[in-house]
């Protein structure tokens, strides 16, 4: 129950964060994201409705929770269909990891989304879920991904026997 609460106000968050973007301030931005809007140029994406479709899927989808016993299972099978995408800071990441994992810092997530397969199931772990429920929410809002929180991320791992890898050179 605490990681669905924790996960809810994260995502209630970025939510807030995304209506702030899109509402503008006081000294005239909102007219200005009003025009643009009637623009063929300001029709890209439209980050409201993906941040609404994201929280209406949220039930139906058990939070966007995958178990780690899940994922230990994928990897066993050889499932090429799921990438793990570490976003703790790179130090963590260089210490021990995943095997197979690919780091993407969360500060750096947007920015680097090309870096996150578009056509895979994206197994998002880190030290606490908190921050992997940030990186999924934004993935999804910003990225259209297909991914996950692994419940425990990389404390569970261990706790299931797990080992990590360094980079190599470290």
């Amino acid at each position: 129950m605490k990681n669905e609460t924790l996960f809810l106000l994260v995502l209630l968050g970025l939510f807030v964060a995304a209506f702030s973007v899109q509402a503008g301030d006081e000294d005239g931005e909102m007219a200005e994201v009003e025009e643009m809007a009637e623009t063929d140029e300001a029709a890209e994406v439209d980050y409201m409705a993906e941040a609404d479709a994201f929280f209406m899927s949220l039930p139906e989808n058990n939070l966007l929770l995958m178990e780690m016993q899940d994922l230990i299972d994928a990897v066993d099978a050889g499932d090429e269909s799921i990438v793990i995408v570490d976003v703790r800071p790179a130090a963590g990441y260089d210490s021990g990891h995943i095997p197979a994992s690919i780091n993407v810092p969360f500060p750096e997530l947007i920015p680097n989304m090309d870096m996150v397969p578009e056509d895979k199931t994206i197994a998002v772990v880190c030290t606490f879920d908190t921050n992997s429920a940030f990186a999924v929410a934004a993935m999804r809002i910003f990225g259209d991904r297909d991914a996950w929180v692994v419940v425990g991320g990389i404390p569970a791992w261990l706790d299931a026997g797990r080992e990590l890898v360094p980079t190599e050179g470290m």
